[in-house]
């Protein structure tokens, strides 16, 4: 199986530090989340580390999927990111993120 992480987009840092509580709480290690916000005021400043913008020269649809997320990040919500270990595990923790209030969840196969 490909490395694959899940991602899901929340309202607020406080509802994605939640459900990274809940995911805690359901025995995901801590080592495999990742929480991306903004942070600061000046959304030029917050621009989340790894996200591309989109329609790049050469950049590929994969990219151009993942900077969905990384808008989402500048506009003010929060996006959770999980590396799962196995295809029944991603499908647990996209789950678990509905769950706990993901607004969309999605996944990438890393290459």
């Amino acid at each position: 199986m490909a490395n694959q992480t899940m991602v899901g987009v929340f309202d607020s840092v406080s509802a994605a530090e939640q459900a990274k509580t809940g995911l805690l709480e359901a025995g995901i290690r801590e080592d495999r989340i990742a929480l991306s916000a903004d942070l600061s005021e000046d959304a030029i400043a917050g621009e989340a580390p790894g996200q591309s913008y989109q329609n790049q020269p050469g950049q590929s649809s994969d990219d151009s999927a993942r900077a969905a997320f990384g808008e989402a990040v500048r506009s003010g919500v929060c996006v959770l990111s999980v590396k799962a270990e196995s295809h029944a595990d991603g499908k647990y923790i996209k789950q678990l993120m509905r769950q706990k209030g993901a607004r969309r969840t999605t996944e990438h196969r890393d290459a």
